[in-house]
């Protein structure tokens, strides 16, 4: 491929500018702040369903486990198709639901679908999010949440999942009323791109090493969704086998395959740091490269890592998502370029997917 292909990929132009998009997106989520709390005051005592496919459900994942550790309200994240199949098994008669679908578009045929029999055959109001707020899935949903977006023209989701999952973050910090999360919230951006400035340059080393065959990515709670999102992005990128896993889950049979071809990123959490550490000395053992991603020089004290990305420590589980993320992207881009591959038209994809049902 080109040599300026930074310059001219979409996918990164689209990856490096996304902090630019948090600001303007939490300027206008918090000028409305009074309204959004309102509206959401009367779902407090339900059991909020974050939903949506591919990105979008792994964003689902980290967004409803970051939620419910703001707010404590119970939260469940379930792929959109399930809710089409086996609604049963997402809404009982025994429980009172939000609906929070997920989408770029506001378009993806399983999403909007799902968003239409909750309400329709089970009375479950939804509350839409999505980058496009005059989609069919925001315009037909009881609540919507709106922000400003600029497009994303590749196929591969990256401003728009960490944009959602911020906003997510918002109505959470709202219904909490947490000061202190609110501060951060207000310095995510700034921070964020300074870690990507001094960590850019390690994703690009790591994704060109050639002896790399498979990648595998570990976490827990908020991390496990981000764990899933970056096998997903090294696999629509860079066409490469990408897995992930709940980090201790790892131990319970995939570790077989582990072998000196094979990186294995852990993202620890302030509550799994001595368990991700014992994990990255065994896994190292194995003959696999590790790459941590840790919070602070206190979360990173005695890791054993072929590379190690250390962000600001006072962030922790809430916001270290936000920051882990774009590098994670970065990664995964590097990649890419590595095998000659363009990111920005992944093999047999589109940027919405629409079925005949």
């Amino acid at each position: 491929m080109d040599s300026d292909i930074h310059g001219q990929s979409l996918t990164y132009r689209e990856i490096i500018r996304q902090q630019k998009g948090w600001h303007l997106a939490l300027k206008a989520l918090e000028s409305r702040k009074e309204n959004l709390q309102a509206i959401m005051e009367p779902f407090r005592d339900r059991t909020w369903v974050f939903s949506g496919c591919g990105t979008s459900f792994y964003l689902a994942q980290a967004a409803g486990a970051l939620f419910e550790m703001l707010t404590g309200i119970r939260c469940r994240a379930i792929p959109a198709s399930e809710i089409l199949i086996f609604p049963e098994l997402i809404f009982n008669k025994s429980d009172e639901y939000l609906l929070v679908p997920l989408s770029r578009s506001g378009t993806t045929t399983e999403t909007v679908r799902a968003a239409q029999k909750a309400r329709a055959e089970f009375h479950v109001p939804t509350f839409a999010i999505s980058c496009n707020p005059q989609s069919p899935m925001s315009v037909e949903s009881d609540l919507r949440l709106e922000f400003p977006f600029e497009p994303e023209r590749s196929v591969v989701m990256t401003g728009s999942f960490t944009t959602m999952l911020l906003s997510v973050l918002h109505l959470g910090e709202l219904l909490a009323s947490r000061q202190t999360a609110s501060s951060q919230m207000g310095q995510i951006g700034e921070v964020s791109q300074q870690v990507m400035e001094e960590y850019q340059g390690l994703m690009r080393e790591i994704a060109a090493d050639s002896s790399l065959e498979k990648f595998v990515f570990l976490g827990q709670g908020p991390f496990y969704g981000i764990a899933n999102e970056a096998a997903l992005k090294m696999q629509e990128m860079s066409l490469s086998t990408a897995l992930s896993y709940h980090s201790l889950e790892y131990r319970h049979g995939p570790m077989s395959t582990a072998d000196e071809h094979t990186l294995i990123t852990i993202l620890l959490c302030r509550g799994g740091n001595r368990y991700g550490g014992q994990l990255a000395r065994d896994l190292k053992q194995l003959g696999a490269k590790i790459l941590v991603f840790a919070g602070g020089d206190k979360g990173s004290a005695g890791i054993e890592a072929d590379f190690l990305v250390r962000v600001p420590g006072d962030f922790g589980d809430l916001f270290n998502p936000m920051l882990y993320m774009p590098l994670l992207q970065l990664l995964a881009f590097h990649r890419a370029i590595e095998k000659n591959i363009n990111p920005d038209q992944p093999k047999n994809l589109t940027a919405v997917v629409k079925l005949e049902i």
